[in-house]
């Protein structure tokens, strides 16, 4: 049985959910990448391969398993001096090297990580150095020296001008202590992984341990007995880890377990109750004193934006979003309401400055801006007044005059059980308007809408095809903010 770096990555997140993906692997069949998923895959291969243009002497290992390690070999005693995806393999471990780069003034091989991310942050560089430290003893197993390891990732600061300068693009972080410290451990661990994996199948998992969102995808196999609706559901569960592990072993895991509601937070209780009596709970009178003091027109407002690894806009950095489309919906006082919206759908000239006008003529400054999530929203508006700091007065005015409709949600005025402790409109809006519905759209999340528009710009995209996305583009974004005008009158109507 063969362990790769991935498969031991994947055994220091959960253990047995590798162990099944190597001795069950029908339970992982059908289940396929969401749209995210390909593009962090997609934005990693992009990275790597922008880094490779660093290294024009590099050599590519093309081949695969017992190939490419003998290929590896091969070249190594060619005299290559740097290889990209060099492959190794001691034992039953085996890796791929993003690049391997002999460095003559050390006398041995500088080993080398890509990362497209544009940041190591907290907790990501221990498994930065997990990842180069098994590398490290793979390789040095095999016979070569390793002197330096290191990682590259994208470099927050760069902002692209014109073309991508690529040595300004990457950072270079030296682990290589960090490296040596964690090697001896890793070792005996990288043991323990293949005793595990030869060994029989155990009860449950630790993600049981941990708040839905950082459950494996195997969580419901190995933890039949917890509930589909269970406490690793309760909001910002994650914060309050240590209430979590009691409860776990105690064996409450429904909500009808716990002994001690009393320790719940206010956001929880009111989730709590929420789900013990079956309803809704909401508090009306703080409803409406919150959206009472909002002023007309009422524009309920949508930004759509695009980031990638490597920028393709000018003043634009690594994963920073550029807007490219907007909905909006004005309510005006005597109940009508007008639609407006706007795409680029030809981002060859200056992208944002065309988008900038036509929000001057759409918006007015003195109703209230009613968005879901209002940074998002606040946060490209500032980014297009550094672009065009001669709209800044505008946009920081449409800032000023933002509201945020989901804290209504995430406040705790208005709690439903089919919320499951969450405040994202698509939880929100089948419980509460629940003739609107996404899944009938071609396009229903953001990071596809995002995927469709870049496809959709592409020179390689027939015209037929073009006009077909923009006008899937552009009902999406317009549920966006129908979606948020109906929740309002909702909620308008409570009492």
């Amino acid at each position: 049985m063969i362990i790769s770096k991935t498969d031991y990555l994947e055994y220091t997140f959960c253990r047995k959910n590798l162990w099944l993906r190597k001795h069950k692997p029908e339970l992982f069949e059908g289940v396929e990448f969401t749209d995210f998923e390909k593009k962090i895959i997609e934005d990693g291969n992009l990275a790597e391969l922008a880094c490779r243009k660093l290294f024009p002497d590099g050599m590519l290992i093309e081949s695969r398993g017992k190939q490419a390690i003998e290929e590896t070999k091969m070249e190594i005693g060619k005299g290559e001096k740097t290889l990209f995806q060099a492959t190794f393999q001691d034992d039953v471990f085996f890796l791929r090297a993003d690049i391997l780069r002999f460095n003559a003034d050390l006398n041995g091989w500088e080993l080398c990580e890509i990362k497209a991310t544009n940041s190591i942050k907290r907790g990501e560089a221990r498994n930065y150095v997990t990842d180069l430290a098994f590398q490290k003893t793979v390789i040095e197993k095999s016979g070569f020296v390793i002197v330096k390891t290191t990682v590259m990732h994208l470099n927050p600061e760069f902002v692209k001008h014109g073309e991508v300068n690529f040595h300004e693009l990457f950072v270079t972080i030296d682990l290589t202590e960090e490296v040596i410290a964690a090697q001896e451990h890793l070792q005996q661990e990288m043991l323990n992984a293949k005793a595990y994996l030869d060994g029989p199948e155990e009860k449950g998992c630790l993600c049981i341990y941990e708040g839905r969102s950082n459950h494996c995808s195997t969580f419901a196999y190995s933890n039949p007995q917890v509930p589909e609706y269970s406490v690793h559901d309760f909001n910002r569960i994650g914060m309050s880890k240590k209430k979590l592990i009691d409860w776990i072993d105690k064996g409450e895991l429904a909500f009808e377990d716990i002994q001690n509601p009393e320790a719940l937070n206010e956001a929880q209780r009111r989730q709590y109750d929420a789900y013990s009596l079956g309803r809704v709970i909401f508090d009306a009178k703080a409803i409406h004193e919150v959206l009472d003091g909002l002023v007309f027109p009422l524009q309920f407002f949508d930004y759509e934006g695009y980031s990638s690894a490597i920028p393709l806009f000018d003043g634009f950095g690594a994963y920073e979003q550029a807007p490219f489309q907007y909905s909006l919906h004005v309510l005006h006082e005597d109940g009508t309401i007008d639609h407006k919206e706007f795409l680029i759908t030809d981002p060859a000239s200056d992208l944002t400055l065309p988008l900038i006008e036509r929000m001057k003529l759409d918006i007015d400054p003195s109703g209230t801006v009613v968005s879901w999530y209002k940074s998002y929203e606040s946060q490209r508006n500032d980014k297009l007044a550094e672009l065009h700091p001669e709209h800044a007065t505008f946009l920081k005015e449409l800032n000023e005059k933002m509201f945020d409709l989901m804290t209504i949600f995430s406040d705790g005025h208005y709690v439903d059980p089919a919320f499951r402790g969450s405040a994202s409109i698509k939880k929100v809006l089948p419980a509460i308007v629940p003739e609107l519905n996404y899944a009938t759209l071609n396009i229903h999340k953001g990071d596809q809408a995002s995927e469709r528009w870049e496809k959709m710009i592409s020179q390689k995209t027939r015209q037929e095809e073009k006009e077909k996305i923009a006008a899937d583009l552009l009902e999406y974004c317009k549920l966006d903010t129908w979606a948020m005008v109906m929740i309002y009158r909702f909620l308008k109507n409570l009492s």
